[in-house]
Parts: C-alpha cells; sequence; structure tokens
C-alpha cells in the first residue's frame, strides 16, 4: 500500500509517496501557485488544489500499480488560510505568514492577548487586517480554513483544523487545548472549523477527480497533518523520542517537546504548541526568518548559495567584506538558536541529540558553524522531503493504527563543532 504526504509550503508544493516500512517512494516538487493581492505576493488556494490533484495522479500513476492511496495527509505553512463560502470555494487569496502588513493589529492583539508569543505571522493579526481593509471577504466567509488543511478538507468534504494550525493562531490555549472565546471575539475571527489531533481520520475521499482516475478508492482516508516544523520534527523523534530538531528552511525553527504541562518561558522568545504528535506536555519551537533575512541582507539568493556552498566557511577578520558580513549574520542567526536550546533546556525539554533538516541543512560549512555555537555534534539527516514524508507516516497511522517506522535513505551524518570556530 501507498501513503500520500502532502508539504504545502512557503515556496514550493510537495508530494511524497510511501510505503508501508516507511521509505520515500515518489517525490516531486513544484513552485505554489502565487499572484500579486495588490499588497504583496499571495497563494492561490483553488490554482493549489488543482496542482496537487496533478502531482498526486502523476505519481501514483508512476508507482501505484493500480492499487488506490490507503491515506492522504498533509502538513505545511502553519498561519496562512483562506475564507472560504458554503462550498468551501475560496473568497480571495491567502496572505502569506511572511506578510508584515499587519503589524499595527500585532501590537494591539498583543496588548491585550498573551496566550502565546504575538508575532506579526500570528493567524489573528491578519483576521484583524482583514476586517480593517477587506471586510466583505471577511465578512462573507462561511469558514476559515489553514491553507495546509485546505485540499484535505475539500477533498473529505469535512473541513477540519489541525491542532497544531490551531496553536498558530494565538487563539488557542495549548495547556487546556481549548479555543479562548475573549481572544476569537477581540480579532473577530470568522467561523472555524473542528479540531483534530495529528494522525486523527477527517473522513474518506469524496473527490470526484481522484477516485474517477482510480488514484483514491472510497475506502481512502484523509488523516490530520499539521504545522510543517513540528511534523518535519515528529518524523525525526521516530528515530530517537528526545530529539531536539534544528529545521533550517525558509524560517529557522528550532522544536523540542517536554512533558512539563506548565513550563517555565519567563524571558524566553520562545512560541508553545501541543505535541506534534498528540500527547501529554507542551511543544516549544524558537522561530527566526531565515531565507528573508539573507536575501534582505545580500540582495540575491545567489551569492548567498555560493558562499553556503563551501565546505567550511572561512575564519575570516573583522573585516567589511560580503563573505565577513554574511558570516556576521549567520553567527547571529545561530547564536539565536543557542538561546533557543538554552530556554528550552531551562523549560524542561531534555538534553537529546540535535538533529537538523530542511534545504540549508545541506550546507556542510553552516552547520559546522551551528555546531560550534551549540557547542555538541549536529545530526543531519539525508531526506529530501522531510515534512511529507511525516505527513505520509500520519495517514499511515490513521488509516493501519500502526505505528509508523521511519527508514532514512542514509544513517544520520554527525558534523562535530571545529576548535577555531569554537575559539571564536
Amino acid at each position: 500500500m501507498l501513503y500520500c504526504g502532502l508539504d504545502i509550503g512557503s515556496t514550493n508544493i510537495k508530494v511524497v509517496l510511501a510505503d508501508e516500512d516507511g521509505r520515500s517512494r515518489w517525490v516531486k516538487a513544484v513552485a505554489t501557485p502565487r499572484r500579486h493581492d495588490g499588497i504583496g505576493i499571495a497563494t492561490d488556494a483553488a490554482a493549489l488544489v488543482t496542482m496537487l490533484e496533478d502531482m498526486i495522479i502523476e505519481g501514483w500513476q508512476a508507482i501505484g500499480g493500480g492499487k488506490p492511496l490507503a491515506a492522504i495527509a498533509a502538513t505545511g505553512v502553519g498561519e496562512d488560510g483562506i475564507n472560504a463560502d458554503a462550498e468551501l470555494q475560496p473568497l480571495g487569496l491567502v496572505i502569506p505568514w511572511f506578510d508584515k502588513r499587519a503589524l499595527p493589529e500585532r501590537d494591539a492583539f498583543a496588548a491585550a492577548y498573551a496566550l502565546t508569543r504575538v508575532t506579526f505571522y500570528t493567524t489573528a493579526t491578519k483576521w484583524m487586517w482583514l476586517r480593517r481593509h477587506r471586510a466583505d471577504e471577511i465578512g462573507a466567509a462561511k469558514l476559515w480554513i489553514a491553507l495546509t488543511d485546505y485540499a484535505s478538507s475539500i477533498w473529505c468534504g469535512a473541513p477540519f483544523m489541525s491542532e497544531t494550525l490551531a496553536a498558530r493562531t494565538g487563539c488557542y490555549d495549548v495547556f487546556e487545548r481549548r479555543w479562548v472565546k475573549e481572544a476569537l471575539d477581540f480579532c473577530q475571527a470568522p467561523p472555524l472549523p473542528r479540531v483534530l489531533k495529528a494522525g486523527d481520520v477527517a473522513g474518506t475521499v469524496q473527490s470526484n477527480r481522484l477516485r474517477s482516475c482510480g488514484a483514491a478508492g472510497a475506502a481512502t482516508v484523509i488523516v490530520a497533518g499539521g504545522h510543517d516544523h513540528p511534523i518535519a520534527s515528529s518524523t525525526i523523534q521516530r528515530i530517537n523520542a528526545q530529539s531536539r530538531i534544528d529545521s533550517i528552511g525558509t524560517a529557522n525553527a528550532i522544536y523540542g517537546e517536554t512533558k512539563v504541562s506548565q513550563p517555565d518561558l519567563a524571558g524566553s522568545n520562545l512560541e508553545v504548541s501541543v505535541p506534534a504528535r498528540g500527547g501529554p506536555g507542551i511543544a516549544l519551537i524558537g522561530v527566526t526568518e531565515f531565507s528573508a533575512t539573507l536575501m534582505e541582507s545580500f540582495g540575491g539568493e545567489a551569492a548567498v548559495r555560493k558562499y553556503l556552498a563551501l565546505p567550511h566557511l572561512p575564519l575570516a577578520g573583522a573585516d567589511d567584506s560580503e563573505a565577513a558580513r554574511l558570516r556576521r549574520v549567520l553567527e547571529d542567526m545561530a547564536l539565536q538558536a543557542q538561546r533557543h536550546l538554552a530556554d528550552m533546556h531551562r523549560a524542561g525539554v531534555p538534553a537529546g541529540p540535535i538533529f537538523a533538516t530542511g534545504g540549508w541543512s545541506r550546507s556542510a560549512g553552516l552547520m559546522e558553524l551551528r555546531a560550534s555555537i551549540f557547542g555538541e555534534a549536529i545530526y543531519v539527516i539525508d531526506e529530501p522531503e522531510l515534512a511529507g514524508l511525516g505527513a505520509a507516516l500520519l495517514g499511515l497511522e490513521g488509516a493501519t493504527g500502526v505505528a509508523a517506522r521511519f527508514t532514512p535513505q542514509k544513517p544520520p551524518h554527525q558534523i562535530d563543532p571545529v576548535a577555531g570556530w569554537r575559539r571564536a
């Protein structure tokens, strides 16, 4: 049997087909469909659903052997969502999480509700912005659906919100696992769907297109997934349950889980969530913009990628060359990550091994720098689409009720601190 995992990212969307042994069998990525909404780039949710269907059908035709997929689950961006009508059709474009148009709303919401760390990408701030600037759109919404859950909700005809995405709204109490009515009222939240834990079955595929071609059948289940960084991290935690994860993509997210129900978060910039696969305790996430910081600082991707392709980053002095300036930015972000790790330890996250994943983890020089600043080894997972695979494994568990295994294509690669970096 094959299990389908979707990864709906800021830059690309990916489809992963995995087998019952937890191995990726087919992977494809395409650019996330974007349009300009008059202020900035935004995501076209309807086009995204069509593209995902195209990719699922292509992969199934390539390796499906004529048998319908057993399950489909999705992971992806944590804060983006769509206002939908009664037929679940989009009423507008999706404002991406990294868009900063809602800074005034962020300040107002943060002053009123400090349930979690409130940032410009907290979903509640986008709801407030829409109420002020696009009232007709959000006012007509019969439901707001997280972009990550949107295609799954369409296909099963029973809308839902994955719990790790509810936690990203700023209106969900992760300690008591419930919505906070006062926060929802303050930001004038649109109607929201039911909340499901990762691995819960939302329904079966009703999509005419997926079923008519044979990619899905009457027994193909739709399973809740969630926020991409926690879901990717949960895949690694199948190797070691106490792993701490350094996920470096568009954003850098340090992820850890603690069994402590009320962790000490005083003085930290950690965000709180629910454990990726459910269960007791709290998940802690330290987020830093990574790609955007590099691109804004250095005006393009080519120079950054050329520099990070070096096997070892140079130990230059305090000059003002582009390489030196870039190295200082990388050092600063690594020091922020180190502070997140220290705050997590104080909050009760066990000092398990650090695993790295995400596109930027392929830079050996960057990993050496971060290991040196962290003061301990980093284990790099060589898995092309870890978040999408994690979603597929949740689909397997939802369909079978059996705990899924993760079988990396290669053993994790250990990168140790470098003495020269440690001295610097």
